[in-house]
């Protein structure tokens, strides 16, 4: 009996040392974007454009992070301009996301009074599996994605909902050491 408990504190510690580190989870806000969210690891800050036929092309910024082959991604796209169209675009968003797509869940969401809408999808090719949140607030799509990617292969992780679940549209709410989103010029 003890050579048994003896082996499976051994084996318990060893597939802890061969376990993958995984990155210390962060709050990260964007005081003039208006939101605040939790991630692994470091954020990289890019540029990117948004297209929709009936949204038209717009300028979005992608915040991404990677960690233990999850991807985490906030995504801001500015639609001031199209603000009086919010339900159709917002509606446009989600169909472009969900497009020849496997869905597995569609439900409205919540958050600070906002309602938005989330979304898991299976990525073709079994690509992986993708969980998002769409709001639109202050004229912009504010979206947070999340994608377990084959090689983790885990598509049941709390990450995923731990990372959506995590936005919050009061900043005051963000923790004391977040780190301040920079916005790309």
């Amino acid at each position: 009996m003890r050579f048994t408990t003896l082996a499976t504190v051994m084996g318990v510690a060893l597939a802890a040392m061969t376990a993958p580190a995984e990155a210390a989870w962060k709050s990260y806000v964007s005081r003039g974007l208006g939101f605040s969210f939790e991630a692994p690891g470091e954020i990289k800050t890019e540029k990117g454009t948004y297209s929709g036929k009936l949204a038209g092309r717009h300028d979005a910024i992608v915040y991404r992070s990677v960690d233990d082959n999850i991807e985490y991604k906030a995504i801001v796209i500015d639609m001031t301009a199209e603000a009086n169209k919010a339900a159709t675009i917002m509606g446009e968003a989600e169909y472009i996301f969900q497009d020849r797509k496997k869905v597995l869940m569609d439900t409205f969401g919540r958050v600070d009074g906002k309602f938005g809408r989330k979304l898991t999808i299976d990525l073709p090719n079994n690509g992986g599996r993708t969980t998002a949140a769409f709001y639109f607030v202050n004229g912009r799509i504010v979206s947070l994605q999340a994608t377990v990617l084959p090689a983790n292969g885990d598509y049941d992780t709390p990450e995923m909902g731990r990372f959506i679940d995590s936005i919050t549209f009061y900043t005051v709410r963000a923790a004391n050491d977040a780190t301040e989103l920079t916005v790309p010029k």
